[in-house]
């Protein structure tokens, strides 16, 4: 298996009334979609800050965008993005858009031309018994259980929010399998739904759940127990390490419907080969 890309484009963007602006971006940077992107994280409804936010999303074909939002101090309503870009093969091995932004430090004065960075050749820490236990003793357990199982399913959450909600959103993305992190995306605050992330807290966003609405915290309490956060919890509560592995390693929905497409197209070219052989 090849290395994938380390390097991590980065770049400076502003918000206010008047729109989005790129300040600073390494080179080639594609400031056309960074500052979609960075409307689409919506008008600031009167009244409401936002001190720190973090969200992950596609960034064109081949590439994902690690933001860190927070206000920029004694600028009015001035909004600053700080962009981290990563190729999806780096991005597919982490996983985690919080601990990717809170490794590079956001220079918020800089402007001009900025310097790639680059990934370590590291992999994230496993993640622990003892950590998910405190994450589920010290936060909201069973609403943390049923998001995960709610994203897990393919669902997509909102949370009605006024102010961001770091802790809960870093909280359920450390309990999802490896590979649903890697193809779902949450932000801690956004000011609208319209990146349409599958964990997402706001001060103005609805949820409903059913016909392909997002669920809200409400129907994330009563979304109905399944397999992965049962199991989950067992393997949590009862100290499990091995089974822990695998459930953080479980394949998604998309990888079992791929799987058995591919089962049935094998079998289906077998009886094929046995039949002219025979």
């Amino acid at each position: 298996m090849s290395l994938p890309d380390l390097r991590i484009q980065q770049a400076i963007a502003v918000a206010d009334a008047r729109g989005v602006k790129v300040v600073a971006s390494s080179p080639d940077f594609d400031t056309a979609e960074t500052e979609r992107i960075a409307t689409l994280f919506g008008s600031r409804p009167a009244g409401v800050r936002c001190p720190l936010a973090h969200f992950a999303c596609p960034f064109g074909k081949d590439h994902i965008a690690v933001v860190r939002v927070e206000d920029r101090p004694g600028s009015g309503d001035l909004l600053g993005f700080r962009f981290l870009l990563l190729g999806r093969e780096l991005y597919k091995h982490l996983g985690d858009p919080f601990v990717i932004s809170d490794r590079y430090p956001a220079n918020w004065t800089a402007t001009g031309t900025l310097p790639e960075l680059a990934w370590p050749v590291e992999v994230l820490p496993e993640r622990t018994i003892e950590q998910l236990d405190s994450i589920l003793k010290h936060g909201d357990g069973p609403l943390l259980l049923a998001a995960a199982q709610a994203i897990v399913d393919g669902n997509r959450v909102v949370l009605r929010r006024d102010v961001p909600d770091e802790k809960l959103v870093r909280d359920v993305w450390q309990l999802l399998p490896d590979r649903t992190r890697a193809e779902r995306w949450p932000a801690s605050f956004a000011f609208s739904d319209e990146l349409k992330l599958h964990l997402v807290a706001g001060p103005s966003l609805v949820g409903a759940g059913g016909d392909s609405k997002p669920l809200s915290e409400e129907a994330v309490r009563d979304y109905p127990s399944s397999s992965y956060e049962l199991n989950l919890q067992i393997a949590i509560e009862s100290g499990d390490r091995a089974a822990l592995r695998r459930l953080l390693a479980r394949r998604t929905l998309d990888d079992t419907i791929r799987l058995a497409v591919y089962i049935v197209v094998f079998a289906l070219l077998v009886a094929v080969v046995f039949r002219f052989v025979l």
